[in-house]
């Protein structure tokens, strides 16, 4: 079985945590506070993030990532990368050993990109080295070749283009259906008569930026080996088996032997 992870011992906390605040067990109400039991140690910096945890003989990740907003990729070398100290492995594509993609509700996202690149910042190799720095410097060393594309940045631009999925033009999930492509999600919302005239009319098309969840630890993850075949990945998330499910495919894995 494997070991369990623990702290890093140079992000160790520096003087030992102060005692547990006292509980008072009664009843709850609606309305009554609630005191989060990791409030406490996330303020005082006693709680271990993902980034926090360490585990015997591991290796630290460096995923290389793409410059351009759309691309095609005409070669990629890690040759010189393969080759630097404390380097033990550099993956591509190639290497993805079971799905090439992943999704969270739909599986069209590449684990590596293979051909070409779909956005700023997409993964298109990862290094693991026995140091931060020496996966740092052999992420620099792989060499990728691109053809840059213009990238589709409008919204209507996006409908005009051939569908990403011809055999599903709508991912609606569960909401009205859209004949044009490319479109995730639809939603039609409407109140009143919009027949009646009134003695103001006001019309025109608004736009949001999307709301992502702000929250306090890295994006980090330790995978650690279970000595069986599987793998034990501690990683701070939302959606533990959604996460299974999406990581089992891609390592050729049964769910059963991936745990979140």
């Amino acid at each position: 079985m494997s070991s369990i992870p623990t702290r890093t011992p140079a992000q160790a906390p520096s003087r030992a945590p102060g005692p547990a605040p006292e509980r008072t067990l009664r009843p709850g109400r609606v309305g009554d506070p609630v005191t989060r039991h990791d409030g406490v140690p996330k303020v005082t910096g006693e709680f271990a993030y993902s980034s926090d945890l360490h585990a015997a003989g591991m290796l630290w990740g460096k995923t290389v990532r793409s410059p351009h907003a759309h691309a095609h990729i005409v070669s990629i070398d890690i040759s010189e990368a393969s080759r630097l100290p404390g380097v033990h492995a550099v993956l591509t594509h190639e290497d993805v050993p079971g799905q090439k993609t992943y999704g969270l509700e739909f599986a069209d996202q590449p684990v590596l990109a293979s051909d070409r690149v779909r956005y700023f910042g997409e993964a298109v190799a990862l290094v693991a080295a026995e140091e931060p720095e020496q996966a740092r410097r052999a992420a620099a060393a792989v060499k990728v070749v691109y053809e840059q594309l213009e990238p589709v940045t409008e919204m209507e631009r996006a409908l005009e283009q051939e569908p990403l999925h011809p055999d599903r033009p709508t991912m609606s999930h569960g909401y009205r259906d859209d004949p044009r492509p490319n479109v995730v999600r639809t939603m039609v919302i409407r109140h009143g008569d919009p027949e009646v005239e009134g003695e103001v009319s006001v019309s025109g098309v608004y736009e949001i930026g999307i709301q992502d969840q702000a929250f306090l630890g890295p994006e980090s993850g330790l995978a650690v080996p279970d000595g069986e075949g599987g793998v034990d990945v501690y990683v701070a998330t939302q959606w533990l088996h959604v996460d299974r499910d999406q990581v089992a495919p891609c390592l050729g894995l049964p769910p059963e032997m991936v745990r979140i």
